[in-house]
């Protein structure tokens, strides 16, 4: 899954999807300039990308709410996290995710990067705002209302970040973070997660997080992470995806090409590369030299196949797009 350059089917954009066959792609503010051109571009991408591979794209953006909502002018506006942590119910949770998975769909959206599932232990954490909170099982209520509500209307949520970035002080964006609890079940973190795997969440992404209790490696490359706990313990048999390989965490350590290559090989599926599209190509260059790893790439494939075949068909056309975000709401 590969950031695009611009807000429009450029040269690059056609190569990434055409020639490179890229899983998916993630938009980012400098993709967005309203809903009508964010439906022309969203309708360009599948067509490219139904006649390169006959298979749609996933389309994946981070609309949590608060400071972390990439759609904003025009789109229902999200309030933080902490805040329905803090006063909502998991009715009205539920009902947000609803009106925000429609007004998605409406401008081609198919994937949204949420709900966060980290059980922030207090205003320490990097993700206090955009938790739920410090209960887990207020995090877990909140977080499965969200996700029916996605799935109701037609998009693919996807809970983050496992295994839980809640007792954490350092911002993976800039360096890896470090499980500080001590807890070596992590069942306060790992509650929501079971929760949402238990609601049929179709995907999950990983954390750029050091558990010491459980192993020396990341968890977005720790194949007893992903495999062990996630899978076995936790039955997960959804698609798994990366947090962005891009960020301080994981490059401060490894090139784009060889995080990718470390993911997949312990058993992520979709490889999120946010920012350099180059990046994108060489680590398809690399993961296409590595023989043994063919046989985790034919099974990392066939899930986010049978991810794509959930995605319901069609979509709104550009009027009905204009009406609906023309109108009060």
């Amino acid at each position: 899954m590969a950031g695009l350059p611009g807000p429009r089917m450029d040269s690059v954009t056609r190569e990434l999807v055409r020639d490179l066959k890229v899983g998916g792609v993630i938009l980012f503010a400098r993709n967005l300039e309203g809903p009508e051109q964010l439906w022309e571009l969203t309708r360009g991408l599948q067509q490219e990308a139904l006649a390169a591979t006959g298979r749609p794209l996933l389309i994946a953006l981070d609309q949590e709410g608060g400071s972390v909502q990439r759609l904003r002018a025009s789109f229902t506006p999200i309030p933080p996290a902490r805040e329905l942590g803090l006063s909502a119910t998991p009715e009205q949770v539920e009902l947000l995710a609803r009106q925000v998975a429609r007004e998605l769909c409406l401008v081609g959206i198919n994937v949204n990067l949420a709900p966060v599932l980290d059980v922030a232990r207090g205003p320490q954490c990097p993700l206090w705002d955009r938790s739920y909170g410090p209960d887990p099982e207020r995090v877990a209520a909140l977080g499965v209302a969200a996700i029916r509500g996605y799935l109701a209307g037609g998009i693919i949520p996807v809970a983050k970040h496992f295994p839980g970035l809640g007792d954490t002080v350092s911002d993976s964006h800039k360096e890896l973070a470090l499980a500080d609890s001590g807890q070596a079940s992590r069942e306060l973190d790992l509650l929501p997660f079971r929760k949402a795997v238990a609601a049929k969440v179709p995907a999950i992404m990983t954390a750029h997080l050091l558990v010491k209790e459980w192993d020396s490696r990341p968890a977005t490359l720790s194949w007893k992470i992903l495999q062990e706990h996630l899978r076995q313990e936790l039955g997960f048999a959804g698609l798994i995806i990366t947090d962005d390989l891009e960020m301080g965490a994981i490059a401060k350590e490894l090139p784009v090409p060889q995080a990718a290559r470390e993911a997949l090989a312990a058993g992520a599926d979709l490889l999120l590369i946010c920012q350099d599209w180059q990046a994108a190509w060489d680590a398809a260059r690399l993961l296409a030299q590595e023989q043994g790893l063919a046989p985790r790439g034919l099974e990392a494939a066939a899930r986010l196949k049978n991810l794509k075949e959930t995605l319901q068909p069609g979509g709104a056309g550009l009027s009905e797009v204009r009406d609906y975000f023309r109108s009060p709401r």
